[in-house]
């Protein structure tokens, strides 16, 4: 049985050993490095808490193979579990799996149509059929360099040729999609949708989305003075909680959050609760809360001051600046535009408040628009596998749904009962061997 993990990321390489111990020719297609996801949040906050305990985070034939000694009840770090168990997992590895460095493009059936059927059989009896393309660095490029006698007498055509990425393709009895949901972040605007000019700007400035956000924010941070995070999920509260000590180097610095609920991060932290990450972003929150309040106090007493001054010393006194937060909370609102003018540097960013929505200041519709330098885009992810649209009933699934219509072909990430999470994740593995084994049980 040939199976095919989509996805280097701890659910992916978990799956890639269950079914390799199970006795299947695992293949594990990788666009970079392992680690996924979970490992760009390793090197963006390595010391923040997962949350779970290692025994929720970690298969039994993972600890057993690594001969690995810890009290499964505590709860590591990002870097304590990458340190600790999965670098070690990734390099110890086993000989039978295949790694297939290349980024998959698609997944189809051999000759199946959308809603064609085999007579007589299951859709499982065609072959799913996994295209990828490759890195020509990884492969011709690298003959190149190693034997370039043989390559001398090429022309120069043939060898720009050989820059491009190729498309392969290889076919598989089983596919899990253990890609992620961050590979399919949703746009920034109203219902999951574009806002006006997004799609044209975004490549043009520095708008992020979803995972994006952490591998630019080195760079994001660096060249701006004012951020914007759109959306008050998970990583909304990551980067508002990093972004802190970036505020602090600078009080001309500025990050304004836009969410559409009344009260900022009101559901995570009610989801969350007593997790580090929602401490963390609630005292962040009252923090400068608190800070904008003792600057209009002390702005109150000084602007009494100035009144109070002889008309002749007032005259040549400037009246004192009314203070503003650095961290500005834009609630029960959309961005419905982004813009750029030809006479003024940054990202103009237009929201819309209503007042049906409970926490608006107002009954009235109001619009604001700003200047800004970058945009982190958290307003989630999309369901099901853009991978596999050609498939049946994988578009548009839940992001929660982990078997689908289409015999044979799996979803594999942390979500589950409204959470996402790699514990869960760990839990799927078992529910799609169960799926997996159906079959044999009916033949």
């Amino acid at each position: 049985m040939k199976i095919a993990i989509l996805g280097s990321g701890p659910l992916g390489l978990e799956a890639a050993l269950h079914f390799d111990q199970l006795g299947a020719h695992v293949s594990l297609f990788s666009r970079g490095e392992l680690g996924g996801m979970a490992k760009r949040v390793n090197a963006f906050a390595s010391e923040s808490s997962l949350e779970e305990c290692w025994g929720e985070i970690t298969s039994k034939h993972g600890r057993e193979s690594l001969g690995l000694n810890i009290e499964l009840s505590d709860i590591p770090s990002n870097e304590e579990y990458f340190e600790k168990y999965f670098r070690p997992l990734v390099e110890k590895g086993s000989q039978s799996i295949i790694v297939k460095p290349g980024n998959v493009e698609r997944v189809h059936k051999r000759f199946l149509s959308l809603n064609e059927e085999v007579p007589g059989k299951s859709r499982l009896h065609d072959l799913f059929r996994v295209v990828y393309s490759t890195d020509p660095e990884h492969s011709i490029l690298n003959q190149v360099e190693s034997n370039p006698e043989v390559f001398e007498k090429l022309g120069e055509d043939v060898l720009n040729s050989l820059n491009e990425s190729v498309e392969s393709f290889e076919d598989f009895d089983l596919v899990i999609d253990a890609s992620g949901i961050h590979s399919k972040a949703n746009p920034i605007g109203p219902s999951q949708s574009f806002a006006l000019n997004e799609e044209k700007l975004a490549a043009e400035t520095k708008t992020f989305y979803g995972r994006e956000c952490l591998e630019n924010y080195k760079d994001a941070t660096a060249s701006s003075k004012h951020i914007v995070i759109v959306g008050d999920g998970h990583l909304a509260a990551l980067l508002l909680c990093e972004l802190d000590m970036w505020l602090e180097e600078d009080r001309e610095r500025m990050v304004s959050l836009v969410t559409t609920q009344g009260q900022p991060f009101r559901d995570f932290l009610a989801e969350q609760e007593n997790s580090t990450l929602a401490l963390m972003t609630y005292e962040n929150i009252q923090k400068y809360f608190e800070k904008l309040q003792i600057a209009r106090r002390k702005f109150e007493e000084d602007l009494f001051k100035w009144r109070d001054l002889e008309p002749h010393i007032k005259a040549k006194t400037p009246a004192p600046q009314e203070p503003k937060s650095q961290l500005n909370l834009i609630t029960a609102s959309n961005v419905t535009s982004i813009d750029r003018l030809l006479d003024r540097e940054g990202i103009f960013v237009t929201c819309e408040t209503t007042g049906f929505r409970s926490g608006a200041i107002e009954s009235e519709e109001q619009i604001s628009t700003f200047a800004c330098d970058s945009i982190f885009v958290c307003t989630g992810h999309k369901g099901g596998s853009s991978l596999a649209t050609g498939l049946q009933g994988v578009a548009g699934a839940s992001a929660e749904d982990y078997s689908h219509k289409e015999p044979g072909f799996y979803t594999l990430n942390g979500c589950l009962g409204g959470k996402n999470s790699l514990a869960n994740g760990i839990k799927k593995i078992s529910l799609i061997e169960r799926e997996i084994m159906n079959f044999f049980s009916r033949a």
